[in-house]
């Protein structure tokens, strides 16, 4: 079966041009840190044939300030604007404008070992990134939930169960998470996130959580 071009299953204009200077943005960090390693929303959407719009860009880097520094300056030749940045001793913040358009990029400098993962570009062509398991990625899920409570992560973490085939791995961490459940603030938020399929129910998502902590 011949998968779609991102470009064509994309059909707002604003999600293509953000998903355009994601690319670009991707590109760049590769280009200074061969091991980056890409995690979170778009992580999912891009490496995992995601169905949830995402627009952040999250990376684990070793931490080298020359190199961020020249990856920045080499986005602004490229035609970006530095809306916002700020460099901690552990991290960067920052918001990125390309063709009027929104992005931010956070790093946590964090020497991390990736897995090899195959991101979809939007003109329908890969390239190869580092990321994290699903595992991973669903105990990352499980935290960021239980701290922020945004339905993005949960949904997040019913999408990437799929592709977990030992889910007694992940049991202790999905019971933490139901026993520590709170109602989503954003509940109502899925309905312009989700690109392609039904839009599950909160109250769903749950319950097929439930029924694999069971299960297992």
């Amino acid at each position: 079966m011949v998968k779609i071009p991102l470009n064509l299953r994309l059909k707002k204009e604003g999600h293509r041009k953000i998903a355009l200077a994601q690319d670009i943005l991707i590109g760049e960090i590769y280009r200074y840190f061969n091991n980056a390693v890409f995690h979170g929303g778009t992580a999912i959407w891009r490496c995992y044939n995601g169905v949830r719009f995402s627009e952040d860009l999250d990376f684990y880097l070793p931490k080298d300030l020359r190199k961020v520094n020249l990856f920045f300056e080499n986005l602004v030749k490229l035609g970006f604007i530095v809306e916002r940045k700020k460099i901690s001793e552990n991290s960067i913040y920052s918001t990125l404008l390309f063709d009027r358009t929104v992005v931010r990029f956070e790093a946590v400098f964090k020497n991390i070992n990736g897995i090899l993962k195959e991101y979809e570009l939007i003109d329908g062509n890969y390239i190869s990134v580092y990321s994290l398991s699903e595992e991973d990625l669903i105990k990352e899920k499980v935290n960021a939930y239980i701290k922020r409570r945004k339905v993005r992560d949960l949904f997040d973490i019913f999408f990437l169960l799929r592709y977990v085939e030992d889910k007694k791995y992940l049991k202790n961490k999905l019971k933490e998470l139901i026993d520590k459940y709170g109602e989503p603030s954003d509940k109502d938020d899925l309905n312009i996130l989700i690109l392609e399929g039904i839009i599950p129910k909160v109250e769903d998502i749950l319950t097929y959580i439930k029924n694999i902590v069971d299960k297992n």
